[in-house]
């Protein structure tokens, strides 16, 4: 497999009042990404803690002393492509490396992007316009009921150069979710009634598309993931999401508690789209998310979106295999982004607490700090080769984590 140049072009999928949070939340994902011989573009935007990066750079074991870079360059509201896109120096090593076999790998593969592959040489090959059609989420709704496939549908649409369109009728009285077709990680949901709502839609329809659902109780929220290459398509199984104000916090598989009819519609459904997109000439991971509803005292599968890219399952999985060298199907991980412990702890102590968990535990896994220490939050991955082992790991981190305050019990959304 040849070497990567990750970049995170985040600010193509995300809209501008939630992008600096993004960016923050994001960027450490990619960093996440790297093997050993990889690099790392990031906006000028993502903060930067020396201390999570350098714990980064040791556990995967990174060669490059200089293995971040950024656009020397960059305007408050300009894209991260189009800055790169204006740094010579920057373009000249992107080049050199794509000659050396490098592969430039982004977040979102977009037309931008492309124009940025092109001029680098980069052999990556994709269709950025089939991407776009994935994941747009109204569009995805319509390419399932292709497959009598069923979803949340849409009861109002509204958007930028749009006539609005109300699709059912609104009920004052309902709890409704506004949502936009383009996003990512939840950034931009609203749940409220028609009274809190309506001033929003009211502020954003001009400057972006914006639809209304219902809004659905549900029981769990589950991610699959497909990897689409040339050769063919791999499944690589089920994770169940971590869910906290409509946006998504973490993950964990494998995911095994529903029946196993659930299990196998799941996977079958998601093959059965994950051929469609392959035919539509997507390449690369992509993910499918799903609700589990109870409806007439039986669970029901309900498709909510479709993410053409990597996320947190695809990210555990090749965190698991650089970091400890555990196959997918050995694999069990509990990937929390939003522990909340004593705000006194900040980064390198978080760092030095992990090293004491990990050498205790003596187990073919451990616990990763996946990201900096921010107002007494940070995100942690659990890694282990059993259910068991995942639970002591957790159990020992609470130990030593002073100050450790429990997530409340919740998986659900509506997506």
């Amino acid at each position: 497999m040849p070497n990567k140049i990750w970049i995170i072009n985040l600010d193509e999928v995300v809209a501008s009042e939630n992008l600096l949070e993004a960016i923050a939340d994001y960027s450490p994902k990619y960093i996440q990404l790297l093997k050993p011989q990889d690099y790392c573009i990031l906006s000028r935007w993502a903060p930067v803690d020396k201390d999570f990066f350098a714990y980064m750079a040791r556990i995967k074991k990174l060669k490059h002393t200089s293995w971040l870079f950024q656009p020397a360059e960059q305007e408050p509201d300009e894209r991260l492509v189009d800055a790169v896109l204006r740094d010579e120096v920057l373009l000249g090593k992107l080049r050199k490396l794509c000659n050396m076999g490098y592969v430039m790998v982004p977040f979102m593969y977009t037309k931008r992007f492309e124009a940025l592959s092109k001029k680098c040489g980069n052999n990556l090959n994709n269709n950025y316009k089939a991407i776009e059609q994935a994941n747009n989420k109204l569009l995805f709704k319509n390419a399932c009921k292709k497959f009598g496939i069923t979803t949340i549908a849409p009861i109002y649409q509204a958007g930028k150069n749009k006539t609005p369109r109300i699709l059912s009728p609104l009920d004052a009285k309902e709890t409704y979710l506004l949502r936009r077709p383009f996003s990512a990680g939840g950034y931009g949901n609203v749940k409220g009634k028609l009274v809190d709502l309506l001033p929003l839609i009211k502020k954003y329809h001009k400057k972006t598309d914006l639809y209304l659902e219902r809004y659905k109780d549900i029981y769990r929220t589950l991610g699959t993931l497909c990897i689409l290459k040339d050769e063919g398509i791999y499944y690589a199984g089920v994770d169940c999401q971590i869910i906290h104000k409509e946006a998504w916090e973490g993950c964990f598989f494998p995911f095994t508690k529903c029946p196993a009819k659930i299990l196998q519609e799941v996977r079958e459904k998601s093959l059965m789209l994950a051929s469609f997109y392959y035919g539509m000439g997507i390449r690369g991971q992509i993910n499918f998310d799903w609700a589990l509803r109870w409806k007439g005292g039986e669970l029901k599968l309900r498709a909510l979106e479709c993410n053409p890219r990597y996320n947190g399952f695809g990210v555990c999985l090749r965190l698991a295999s650089t970091v400890y060298g555990i196959p997918r199907n050995q694999l069990h991980f509990y990937l929390d982004t939003k522990i909340q412990f004593s705000p006194s702890w900040n980064t390198k102590r978080v760092i030095a607490e992990l090293k004491k968990i990990n050498e205790e535990m003596n187990i073919h896994g451990g616990v990763i700090l996946t990201s900096a220490v921010k107002e007494g939050h940070a995100g942690f991955c659990f890694v282990g080769t059993s259910r068991k082992e995942i639970a002591d790991i957790r159990r020992c981190f609470k130990r030593h984590v002073r100050g450790y305050i429990p997530r409340k019990k919740t998986t659900k959304k509506q997506k």
